[in-house]
């Protein structure tokens, strides 16, 4: 039976970056266990809000499938708790299709019609599917959002979307905006999935956070400390307070970083 596993509460913690922590008042952490079908996995989320979940919208799961290990990412616009809501019945559609759905860019039109009968006005999901096979291909929707980071030999590049789709809720099937994207085995170690609060945090001088960058030069970190200290570096860049949530989900092919007997 597949397991699946899907947060809104994945917070950083640990003693490097406490203390910064505390400027952002983050909610309690939850924990996503280090491995999940053929994948390591982990999993960051800073948030500003004080209430559990925080008070925005991003939102991020992992579940075992037929067609290999699916992941997404995404964010709800806006402040309060309607987006922790939106995100939330996002959350749980998505658990339910991605362990039956064979193709992503049906998954991505089946998740754009529950949004896009949602109660609010003009609602609007980003979002990032993807599927990682057995092998380490694997295949991407973006619909709005940041496509992954391919890291690999210390160089991390955004994977390649031609025709990004537009955000859940405002999608167009007819004009085919769903197309999934093939990535190969051997141009990534490590993916890193991420929301646009992780690029767009500004330091004190309004420059943009640059996470392509940071995240290759900690990449020859094991993975869950590669995370923690991307997470810290974000706050350090930011001054310890955010104007935003962030988050990360990282993950990298057991086979390709087999455990030390």
């Amino acid at each position: 039976m597949p397991r699946a596993l899907v947060t809104t509460g994945l917070e950083a913690s640990g003693t490097p970056f406490r203390k910064a922590l505390m400027t952002t008042r983050p909610s309690s952490a939850t924990s996503l266990p280090e491995t999940f079908g053929t994948l390591g996995v982990s999993a960051r989320r800073l948030t500003v809000g004080t209430g559990p979940g925080g008070s925005g919208g991003d939102l991020h799961g992992v579940v075992d499938s037929p067609y290999g290990a699916r992941l997404l990412i995404g964010h709800v616009p806006g402040k309060g708790p309607e987006p922790a809501r939106t995100a939330e019945k996002v959350l749980r559609t998505w658990r339910r299709l991605a362990r039956v759905q064979r193709t992503l860019e049906v998954l991505a039109v089946r998740l754009h019609s529950l949004v896009a009968h949602c109660e609010e006005d003009d609602p609007a999901v980003t979002a990032t599917l993807v599927t990682v096979a057995p092998d380490g291909s694997a295949e991407l929707v973006c619909c709005g959002h940041p496509p992954p980071l391919l890291i690999r030999d210390g160089s991390a590049v955004p994977a390649a979307v031609p025709a990004p789709a537009p955000p859940l809720g405002r999608l167009d099937p007819a004009h085919g905006w769903c197309g999934a994207q093939q990535i190969s085995a051997s141009s990534w170690d490590r993916m890193l999935l991420h929301t646009d609060g992780a690029t767009e945090i500004r330091d004190a001088d309004g420059g943009h956070y640059p996470l392509a960058d940071r995240a290759a030069e900690l990449s020859a970190l094991p993975l869950a400390p590669f995370t923690a200290a991307l997470s810290a570096d974000l706050l350090h860049h930011a001054g310890g307070r955010l104007q935003d949530e962030a988050s990360l989900v990282a993950v990298e092919s057991l086979s390709a970083h087999p455990t030390p007997i």
